[in-house]
């Protein structure tokens, strides 16, 4: 397709070569810390980027957009649209063209057709060329503040109820740990749409925990997890902030049952003028949560909630616990009571059977997760043992 400048606003952060199918063959970089991964991009490293920017191919969306149009591949359909993003403030530019950053970026080009961006035309740009995640989703510019919607119709549209949940979740805790807001609606087609504006602008955008983590060496003895912590304490966030952070939302992981918190899920927030990060990035994308895939009809034993795998620093909740440094970051008290977590369930597509399973598996969650704030050592291995153990006296009896 040929050479670009990917840059950061108006400020050229290297130059790129994108083959005719929209993959990345080579890269050089400026060296002016500018670049994707906090300043320190490579070849390697921005051909993951750009692969992990564009649309995933198991997405109905770009199935469908690679029928309509003029291209092959969701990489290809990236480089059509200049690689834009509504959540950071990177794109490429041909080399040969004098663009510039306030006449192509979407905050700007919303202005333009009554507030909307043509979606089905490969002469267009499409803020949702550069929107990953495997739910149906886009942004939706017609309002002052871009929203983002997301499209639920697999197990009666559970994942975007879990948003809502979620957000319930955290707004009881009345603290000071950034979230974002969901909204649910039920679709005329009778899938469930979950919607939330936009945490980015121009001023401000996300940087992934992927990014923050592969911008530096993580020594041997390091566990990513503490490596993830310590970057972002040595470009500025305070240590406390960033702890408190981690605490809480892992905590909330554990109790929403959340199995979907991998690097591209959470991250920073950053200033776009001064490069400079800010902070945590509100906590968003719980909607792989409360049991919305599992299929059996009996609530979850302590033993198989352990034992169910999740994508994160680790593949299971004991290693993700073993990091918490506070653990009553979480006020118990606060939180919806299994029997508000049935009726809102019941009350927004569930049946009453499954809404019950969810809450009952929810209860557990919360035991176990009150029994961890207690002292009490909360592994498959510690489960298993317990589990013998009553069994051996119930034989003797």
């Amino acid at each position: 397709m040929g050479t670009y400048y990917l840059k950061h606003k108006n400020d050229i952060c290297g130059t790129i070569v994108i083959d005719d199918s929209g993959r990345v063959v080579a890269y050089q970089d400026n060296n002016n810390g500018l670049s994707p991964y906090m300043g320190n991009s490579t070849v390697e490293n921005i051909k993951k980027w750009w692969m992990m920017r564009a649309i995933p191919a198991s997405r109905d969306t770009i199935k469908s957009l690679i029928n309509s149009l003029e291209v092959t591949t969701s990489e290809e359909y990236l480089a059509k649209n200049l690689a834009l993003s509504v959540t950071d403030t990177y794109w490429i530019c041909p080399v040969n063209m004098d663009l510039k950053y306030e006449d192509i970026n979407f905050f700007n080009l919303k202005e333009y057709n009554e507030g909307k961006i043509p979606y089905h035309n490969s002469t267009s740009y499409d803020p949702n060329a550069s929107l990953g995640g495997q739910m149906e989703k886009y942004w939706d510019l017609s309002e002052s503040i871009p929203r983002l919607v997301k499209e639920s119709y697999k197990y009666n549209g559970q994942q975007s109820v879990n948003e809502v949940v979620a957000t319930t979740l955290y707004q009881r805790q009345n603290n000071d740990i950034p979230f974002v807001r969901y909204e649910c609606s039920l679709a005329e087609d009778g899938g469930r749409i979950s919607v939330c504006d936009a945490f980015t602008s121009k001023d401000v955008e996300l940087v992934s925990a992927y990014e923050v983590l592969s911008s530096a060496k993580v020594q041997n003895d390091t566990s990513n997890y503490e490596a993830y912590i310590k970057i972002c304490i040595d470009n500025g966030i305070e240590r406390g902030q960033i702890q408190e952070f981690m605490d809480f939302q892992t905590s909330m992981d554990f109790i929403l049952s959340n199995t979907d918190e991998h690097m591209m899920n959470f991250g920073v927030i950053r200033d776009t003028n001064t490069m400079k990060l800010i902070g945590p990035a509100p906590i968003f994308d719980s909607g792989n949560s409360m049991f919305y895939a599992d299929l059996m009809k009996r609530p979850f034993t302590r033993v198989e909630m352990l034992g169910r795998e999740i994508t994160s620093f680790y593949k299971n909740e004991e290693k993700m616990l073993s990091h918490i440094k506070n653990k009553n970051i979480v006020k118990m008290d606060l939180l919806p009571s299994p029997a508000e977590i049935k009726e809102f369930y019941c009350n927004n597509g569930q049946s009453e059977e499954r809404a019950e399973l969810i809450a009952k598996n929810y209860y557990t969650k919360q035991v176990m997760f009150k029994d961890f704030q207690q002292g009490k050592t909360i592994s498959l291995f510690s489960e298993k043992k317990n589990v013998s153990e009553v069994g051996f006296k119930n034989c003797l009896q």
